[in-house]
């Protein structure tokens, strides 16, 4: 996988700046302008898949990860989660996870500085511009007051006039992305204070999306997709892609740092080689996390229906338990590493799709 984005000397430092829950739309549609200067001076992701934002409580899952599955996904690179991962973290001499929220403990393994607290914002980029002296070479720095306001919006009283809709103008998502982007300002202004922004790798991006009526709802599609922008020295300035998967934040950023990727199997992520100053590839036309989610939430559709039809006839439940035997599905995430790669994961729920399809189209199984 080893592939150089630049050709000169790597960065002094990178910094992953994840603003929660940050809609594909938010820079365009609120008031981002330091998201939007990023973007018009470096190279800019409109649409990063990321896996469906499921965050299970209970189970083997949660006996690992205390947070949503996008979050290790990412750190990992890879779908094919397990215990005791190597993540990206690990590349790196000296570095900090930041979060103003200690949701995220169970990626937070050996950095060298960590500091999680329920705090505004403002909190985690203090302590960012506090450890700028202390020769940290990567930062995890998470934003997480703007998932909360989706969620707030989400669960609002119907007389509350923002209930169902993020981009209301009393939104308390709104007021969050845009105080984010005052924070990310900050941080920009910060580096360049002391002359560093241009040799700084600064990836800004969401862990997932959001839905128009606030949170992620595990299958609304907008809750799938979040942009990305990617500014440093030798990317290219100002120009747009469509795709990437969030599988590819990791890979891309060890390339250009000069680290080993954290994981590389079957459900790794490619480097996005494209945003490389002096690179000439096409763009991206499509995401391979799509296809899985789209089958993923296929299943969770089918699979109702064939348990309502079991109401009156518990053939079709019967039926269905045999496929939820051999289906990959959600819950199952720990076992997808079986597989040897997203495509084969998809190839394998597809085929059992089918079958479902087969037993809803007749009167009885």
């Amino acid at each position: 996988m080893a592939q150089l984005i630049i050709a000169g000397t790597p960065p002094k430092r990178a910094m992953l700046v994840i603003i929660d829950g940050l809609h594909i739309d938010a820079p365009a549609r609120l008031a981002m302008p330091n998201y939007n200067r990023l973007m018009r001076h470096g190279a800019s992701i409109a649409k990063t898949c990321v896996i469906v934002p499921h965050h299970p409580t209970h189970g083997r899952y949660a006996d690992i990860h205390t947070c949503s599955y996008p979050n290790p996904v990412m750190m990992t690179g890879t779908v094919f989660l397990g215990a005791n991962q190597r993540m990206l973290q690990h590349g790196f001499r000296r570095s900090a996870f930041i979060a103003n929220t200690v949701a995220y403990r169970s990626i937070a393994q050996d950095y060298q500085f960590v500091i999680q607290e329920h705090a505004p914002d403002s909190f985690s980029i203090d302590q960012a511009l506090a450890l700028l002296n202390n020769d940290v070479d990567f930062f995890r720095i998470h934003l997480q007051d703007a998932g909360t306001a989706g969620y707030e919006a989400f669960g609002a009283a119907g007389n509350m006039p923002y209930a169902g809709n993020i981009w209301h103008p009393e939104s308390p998502y709104k007021l969050a992305i845009e105080e984010a982007d005052r924070q990310l300002g900050r941080l920009i202004a910060a580096l360049e204070m002391r002359g560093e922004l241009d040799r700084t790798l600064l990836v800004v991006t969401g862990d997932h999306g959001q839905s128009n009526g606030g949170w992620h709802p595990m299958f609304d599609e907008a809750g799938w997709f979040t942009p990305m922008v990617f500014h440093g020295p030798d990317l290219k300035r100002g120009m747009g892609f469509e795709w990437a998967d969030q599988v590819d934040i990791a890979p891309t950023i060890a390339s250009i740092m000069r680290v080993d990727v954290p994981n590389e199997d079957g459900g790794t992520g490619r480097v996005l080689s494209e945003i490389g100053v002096s690179s000439a590839l096409p763009l991206r036309s499509e995401s391979k996390l799509l296809g899985l989610n789209r089958v993923l939430a296929k299943h969770a559709y089918l699979s109702a229906e064939l348990i309502l039809r079991g109401k009156d006839n518990p053939a079709y439940c019967g039926q269905w338990m045999l496929i939820e035997r051999d289906f990959y599905g959600l819950d199952r995430i720990l076992d997808w590493r079986e597989k040897k790669s997203i495509d084969e994961l998809i190839q394998h729920n597809t085929a059992l799709i089918i079958k479902m399809e087969g037993l809803l189209s007749t009167t009885a199984p």
